[in-house]
């Protein structure tokens, strides 16, 4: 089981420097999206309704597979 996937918070996502690092090399722009603390507490795959208006399926799958890469 990967250590990070989408079962994680967005919140976790964003307090660990190593995705986040991965947040802003592949999704910069979420960063500054003005809604992104009330996402906080939910998980990325309940947060994908959203994201997928903001990112195309072929760059949410390659965050997917390097979030997933991360050891």
């Amino acid at each position: 089981m990967p250590k990070y996937s989408f079962e994680n918070t967005i919140g976790e996502l964003l307090d660990t420097p190593e995705t986040r690092a991965l947040i802003d090399e592949l999704c910069p722009e979420l960063l500054e999206h003005p809604m992104l603390e009330v996402g906080r507490p939910f998980k990325v795959n309940q947060a994908l309704p959203f994201i997928e208006g903001l990112a195309d399926k072929e760059r949410i799958e390659n965050f997917r597979r390097r979030l997933e890469a991360i050891e």
